[in-house]
Formats: C-alpha cells, structure tokens, sequence
C-alpha cells in the first residue's frame, strides 16, 4: 500500500516515492524491525533484481491524463511540495506476502529473549555511570528500551563484539563492513534476520526510485545498515522523534498483540491550523513500514491491559534500517 500524505497541493498520487524502530511482543505484545540507510557507508551495493521489486510502471493508475491545452490557454508550472510517502509492504504470507508467518514468529521470540537477556545478563555488567546504564536511570517509560537501544547501537559499532559493546565509547563510531555482524549472536544466526536484512536492502532502493531517485543511483547506493530491537511492555511508548540525515526509515513489526501500541505520524507542515494532523497506521505481524527520515513519528502507548510485553527490532539505515 503506497500513500501520500500532507500533500500541499491539489495533485494526484504520483508514482515519486527512507527505515528505524517498532513494536514487538510476546502472546499479546508487538514486536517490529526497524531499519535506517545511513549514506557514510563507503561500502558499495550490488545491484540486486527481485520479482517481488519490480514493479514496473507502479502507482501510474493514480495519475490523471495531461489536458491539451486548447487556443488562447496559458501554461503555469504547479508544485507539489513536501510530500511524505509511506510505503507499507506485506512481507508474510498470513497478510498476502510472499514469507510464511513463522518468518515474523521466529524474529519476535529471539527480539523478545534478546530484550530479557539484556535486562538480565547485559545490564549487570555494567559499570556504575556507564552512560548505557545512565539511560536505564532515566525516569520516563521509555528509559528501558533507550538503554536497549544504545546498546544494540554499540554492538553494531563493535561488529556484533558483546565484551567490546560494554567497554565505554572512545572518540568516534565506527562504520563496520556491510557483512560484518550486525546484532548480539543468536539474534545473527537466525536466517530469518539475515533474509530480513536482504528485504529490507531491496525494498529500501525500490522505496527511493519511487521517490524519485534515478533508478541506477538508487541500486548503486552505498550505505550500511544498523538495526535494533524495543520491547514495549504496559503503559509504554516511543515518543516522537526523526531520524534526519538518513536517507528513510523502515520498520518491521514481529510481533503486535490485540492492546499493541500504534505508529502515528505528525503532520510536517506544522501545528497551525489548517494543518496539524496526523495519521495514524495500525500494525500487523508481517508489516514493513518505510517512510521519510524527516517525518516525526511515535510508537503509541501500550494499553495498560496487556499483560505480556511487546517487543519490536529497529534497524537503522544509515540504512538506519
């Protein structure tokens, strides 16, 4: 499903067309992927064809035939300005995909044992004012998922190193080789996150040729991929935020149960009337999500009434996948 939204203009879809954080559970919980293209990779991409990516001639059913113009008539140049596009891509079989339903089934229980594992085996070993361990002491309801975050973030840095992750950071990051490892190691050894990740790398280009990048620059990008994992349990969010400098955002939901938070996107012209809207997309195990790295989004809260958390995976592309 491809949508436009927050068009300043009067203008038909057009066929114009970037990856981070989701939810993610267990029984009643969301568990998502997401992933972000980061454009410091110096690492080139192959050039890849998949059937389920070609699209050919898509969205031209939305667009409207040209006018002739008649005698006497005057041309003007119309722009449609700041588009966001979003694209949702049914990945499992269960919503119409090509995967079966145990592809989303195995990412959420291995997200959901790497959240606890962290919280049990990871957090422990941290020194007391490590600045993960400093984000865990924050008192928000995100403060758990931050620190999970930050800390996928740094295995991702070290190439999936667990004793390096733990180490304090020293000057800058460091952009490790696309096949290097990307995750903690169980989460790595699943085919189903490496498949994931070729998804998403096919999927990401087909997104930016449809934004109007030249097909050829978008299949010979290079870019790296970081993903990550967030477990949302009751009463819990992600607040609104961007991920600016990547070239898109993606999300992979794993896992959402019945009283899962939502993904709501705020409206980028603003706050005053007529605009400030939003819109809201209610996940489905099986759903990738893939929208502007600009456009403010937020994990809705988690219906107290859930007993079992959720439980998501980001990828960041830088690909911020």
């Amino acid at each position: 499903a491809a949508q436009r939204l927050w068009s300043t203009g009067a203008a038909e879809l057009a066929s114009t067309m970037v990856l981070h954080r989701l939810p993610r559970a267990l029984s009643w919980a969301t568990v998502s992927l997401c992933c972000l293209l980061d454009t410091s990779s110096i690492f080139a991409a192959a050039k890849t064809k998949c059937k389920h990516c070609d699209v050919g001639d898509g969205f031209e059913e939305f667009l409207k035939e040209p006018t002739p113009m008649g005698g006497g008539d005057h041309a003007s140049d119309v722009h449609v300005l700041w588009p966001a596009h979003v694209e949702v891509v049914p990945i499992t079989n269960d919503l119409g995909g090509w995967e079966p339903a145990s592809f989303h089934e195995k990412l959420a229980q291995e997200a959901v044992r790497g959240w606890r594992a962290f919280q049990k085996k990871i957090v422990p070993k941290l020194a007391k004012g490590h600045f993960i361990r400093r984000q865990l002491e924050q008192k928000h309801a995100g403060a758990l998922n931050d620190a999970f975050f930050h800390w996928q973030k740094s295995l991702f840095e070290e190439s999936g190193d667990v004793s390096k992750s733990l180490e304090e950071q020293k000057g800058p990051a460091n952009t490790p080789h696309p096949d290097a490892n990307s995750s903690w190691p169980e989460m790595n050894g699943l085919p189903e996150y490496q498949k994931l990740r070729k998804i998403v790398d096919r999927l990401s280009r087909r997104y930016l040729a449809r934004s109007g990048m030249k097909e050829e620059q978008a299949m010979g990008l290079n870019y790296s991929i970081f993903n990550w994992a967030a477990v949302h349990g009751p009463g819990e969010f992600h607040g609104p935020h961007t991920h600016v400098g990547e070239y898109h955002v993606a999300v992979f939901y794993a896992q959402v149960g019945p009283a899962g938070g939502k993904l709501r996107f705020g409206d980028p012209r603003g706050h005053s009337p007529p605009f400030g809207r939003s819109f809201i997309h209610t996940p489905q195990s099986g759903h990738l999500v893939i929208f502007p790295s600009w456009l403010s989004h937020m994990a809705t809260v988690t219906s107290p009434s859930s007993d079992l958390p959720k439980d998501g995976r980001a990828w960041r592309s830088r690909i911020e996948a």
